[in-house]
């Protein structure tokens, strides 16, 4: 911060916006991580005993089910955090670099390039139908 004032510096806010950004969007994708690692090991685990042990199978397909819903709703929680911090970059953006073509404002170029097709949709969409899979499996373990 300047000495001579309360007030933050453009650029000193960007950093602080930035640094933001940053640590939700990593926080984003150790989750995305540890959920392929994690799904995988008791997916694995129950193919493994699929047929032996029909208590244990279900709670499995229920440990399935539920970090598949965390980490749903905790992609949630990241995707606004981060929407918001988009928001105030590009508003920084257009009130500190009016000059600088839109080429050079990256967050406001991203907002202008937007598809249909979302990281926040696939993964959410990978989360969900991991869930459902954890409740077909609790129904097949029982029938089986």
């Amino acid at each position: 911060m300047s000495s001579n004032s309360r007030n933050i510096e453009p650029a000193e806010l960007l950093t602080l916006y930035w640094n933001y950004y940053q640590l939700h969007a990593e926080q984003r994708m150790k989750i995305t991580e540890l959920f392929i690692a994690v799904e995988t090991v008791l997916f694995s685990v129950y193919a493994a005993m699929f047929g032996q042990n029909l208590s244990l199978s279900i709670i499995i397909s229920i440990a399935i089910f539920i970090i598949g819903m965390i980490c749903f709703f905790l992609d949630i929680r990241s995707t606004a955090l981060l929407h918001e911090c988009r928001i105030a970059i590009r508003e920084l953006e257009s009130r500190f670099m009016p000059n600088y073509s839109q080429n050079m404002r990256l967050f406001t170029c991203v907002k202008n390039n937007e598809g249909i097709i979302h990281f926040a949709k696939l993964i959410r969409g990978c989360y969900l139908s991991v869930s459902l899979a954890g409740i077909l499996m609790i129904v097949i373990a029982v029938l089986a």
